[in-house]
């Protein structure tokens, strides 16, 4: 079929259940919300519409396009924030929006963030669960030697920006670590987020891969940054709030005013972690794990990502948190090239408004074990810190 007998068919398709939403609507009054959704649930009992838009836009065969999420994008912005994240299937990196909180004397925006959606499917899910992906090589230098432009890679996911990463890896870094007092905050904004239960690594769940036991989420996580970070000679403050528990609506607005009030308790602090680990699950219900081989140890893909004013709220300085994210970047594919994932480009801010120094990090995904993410942090903290270390204030 041509592109126009592809476009006249999604015109059809569209019309067909634009009717049939009207139909139910009238006949089932209710919430935006729980209209919304179940619009969504009706629809999705056929693939028609999913195949249709897949042809009209030219999707790439390897990415699924999910029928879901086609129709949340677009409904009304105020259906999508209380959509719950966990049942957009079929891939799907979990988030809810972000709260506007300006120092400005208006009440506060509701911030318009979509739903996370995870990087294409395409040569990342090869390891589902037991399996491992990617080969490792041995790391024997006591320093991380930083890999050259060619091998970095970036999925944009902004609407409008442009970027050539290998101008950012030449940029020099406006970040200036303090000698003196704590020099990171490490965060969660999504404590609970857990992992595949392993042997050893049991833990009570409080939800699908999550658990309020610190031991077992990502708090866990960030004590093994910390310890990293603290060897190499840095002073770290680890927040251990959970701000997505009980409720996870609204935890990118609470973490936000936690980030602020360390800020203000600690004015040394200059760089924020934002420690998160993924979710990839296939339309199946399979759950994908992101491993990498280095020195013999299994260890946790790791992806930064970076956020940006393109969707509207004011991040001036964005560019300079993904002048960083790329030497960053260049020391984690130094250690070996399967390690990280490309930095992700979005454009939601993630509160890395507050320090040129910001970043969002996901460390492995609900697949991966908890061990496999530890080693992946163990990793990562290695390479920031070095980072770290060269924009330290000269003494």
């Amino acid at each position: 079929m041509g592109r126009k007998g592809q476009g006249r068919r999604l015109r059809r398709l569209t019309a067909l259940a634009a009717a049939a939403g009207a139909v139910w609507l009238i006949a089932h009054p209710g919430t935006v919300a729980e209209m919304g959704t179940a619009l969504v649930q009706a629809l999705n009992v056929s693939g028609l519409l999913s195949q249709a838009v897949s042809a009209e836009l030219g999707a790439d065969a390897s990415e699924d396009i999910s029928l879901e999420q086609s129709i949340l994008e677009a409904l009304p912005q105020t259906v999508q924030e209380e959509q719950p994240t966990e049942t957009i299937a079929p891939v799907v990196e979990e988030e809810e929006p972000e709260a506007l909180l300006e120092t400005e004397e208006t009440a506060p925006e509701e911030d318009t963030e979509p739903a996370e959606e995870a990087v294409p499917v395409s040569g990342l899910l090869e390891a589902p669960l037991e399996e491992e992906a990617g080969e490792g090589t041995e790391e024997t230098a006591e320093s991380i030697t930083p890999a050259d432009a060619s091998l970095l890679e970036l999925t944009n996911r902004t609407d409008g920006i442009e970027v050539e990463l290998s101008d950012y890896l030449e940029r020099e870094l406006t970040l200036t670590v303090s000698r003196e007092g704590p020099q990171i905050l490490i965060m969660h904004t999504h404590a609970t987020e857990a992992y595949t239960i392993a042997a050893g690594d049991e833990y009570v769940a409080s939800d699908t891969a999550r658990t309020t036991d610190e031991n077992y989420n990502m708090i866990r996580v960030g004590e093994e940054m910390k310890a990293v970070f603290e060897e190499l000679g840095l002073s770290v403050v680890h927040d251990t709030t959970l701000y997505d528990y009980p409720s996870y609506t609204g935890s990118y607005a609470r973490s936000l005013e936690g980030i602020n009030s360390y800020l203000e308790q600690y004015p040394t602090i200059s760089v924020v972690l934002d420690v998160h680990r993924d979710a990839l699950i296939a339309d199946d219900g399979t759950v994908y794990k992101l491993t990498d081989t280095v020195d013999g140890e299994t260890v946790a893909q790791v992806m930064l990502v970076v956020g940006t004013d393109d969707g509207g709220l004011t991040h001036p300085n964005w560019a300079e948190n993904l002048a960083l994210a790329t030497h960053i970047q260049a020391r984690l594919l130094g250690i070996d090239a399967g390690f990280p994932r490309p930095i992700n480009l979005r454009s939601q801010r993630f509160n890395q408004h507050m320090t040129v120094g910001s970043l969002l990090v996901e460390v492995g995904t609900s697949g991966n074990t908890l061990q496999e993410a530890l080693a992946g942090a163990r990793l990562f903290a290695r390479a920031a810190g070095e980072v770290y270390l060269e924009c330290m204030e000269s003494g």
